[in-house]
């Protein structure tokens, strides 16, 4: 069993313990352990020779959720630098500086609810050339009820795309290619995808439902997802439901056919598409 599992499995007995007894099966520390890392791989930047990923977190917790870890909080947070620590290792990320952690209460939180931000830090020492500049961090909202998270409103993108080119950083471009014209997939999402002019992208195509299908960022990647179209919706000219996608892959709606691009801002193309290693889900 590789280290980052002995983590999550002793995570995960601290949820049948007083961690779970604290958060009241609200919200358990595996999740938050989780969501950390998900911040990590959302917030990573492309040098030269490294990939750096933020290293500087702060937890946000309803006053409830808040109250209830005050007992243990110096235990969670070093399980939960472990766990940042060692999924940098096993993904080769850089930290400019050991992760840090800190603990905060958010009145706008409903029970239930924490949000992440994620910063990329360096301290005051010095740094390698190619390094990024301090980053004012990306806040991002998780609802442990339904699984589903959203991008706060007040979080910022860790760098951007202008700030990006200065560094000689490479961001991560996202987009559909439908007729030639690319459509950014940019924010936490999901986009809609249909006929009418209510979805995020609107196909002109008879064959196209009106809300046809939809795209959603699952960890580390990307899902397509029919919306009972009467069409169907077609992935490499197959007929799916719900999968996991990769750059390259050929999308079908009725008979409106697009391209999902993955690729670094300082590519001119898509990159090569990647074996899919997950199924339907």
């Amino acid at each position: 069993m590789g280290f980052l599992k002995q983590i999550e499995k002793r995570m995960e007995s601290l949820v049948e313990g007083v961690f779970g007894r604290a958060f009241r099966r609200q919200i358990h520390p595996v999740e938050i352990a989780k969501g950390l890392t998900k911040q990590m791989d959302e917030g990573r930047m492309v040098s030269i020779s490294r990939t750096y990923a933020p290293n500087d977190f702060t937890i946000h917790l309803s006053g409830a959720d808040m109250e209830s870890i005050q007992a243990y909080q110096d235990s969670l947070r070093d399980e939960l630098i472990q766990y940042a620590s060692t999924h940098a290792q096993n993904k080769n990320y850089h930290l400019m500086r050991p992760p840090r952690i800190r603990f905060d209460t958010e009145d706008s939180l409903r029970f239930g609810e924490f949000g992440v931000t994620a910063k990329l830090t360096g301290g005051d020492g010095p740094r390698a050339k190619d390094a990024p500049q301090d980053t004012s961090g990306q806040t991002r909202i998780f609802r442990t009820d339904t699984g589903e998270e959203e991008l706060n409103a007040q979080g910022t993108a860790a760098i951007s795309a202008e700030e990006a080119k200065k560094q000689g950083l490479a961001r991560e471009v996202v987009e559909l290619v439908l007729d030639d014209k690319p459509h950014p997939l940019e924010g936490p999402g999901p986009w809609s995808i249909g006929r009418s002019e209510e979805n995020d992208i609107t196909i002109n195509d008879p064959n196209v439902s009106r809300k046809h299908a939809r795209l959603l960022r699952a960890h580390n990647g990307f899902i397509v997802e029919d919306l009972g179209s009467t069409n169907g919706t077609l992935l490499d000219g197959a007929p799916i439901d719900r999968e996991r996608i990769d750059s390259g892959d050929e999308l079908t709606f009725g008979q409106s056919m697009a391209r999902f691009i993955r690729r670094d801002s300082n590519s001119p193309g898509a990159t090569s598409r990647q074996n899919r290693t997950s199924g339907s889900r």
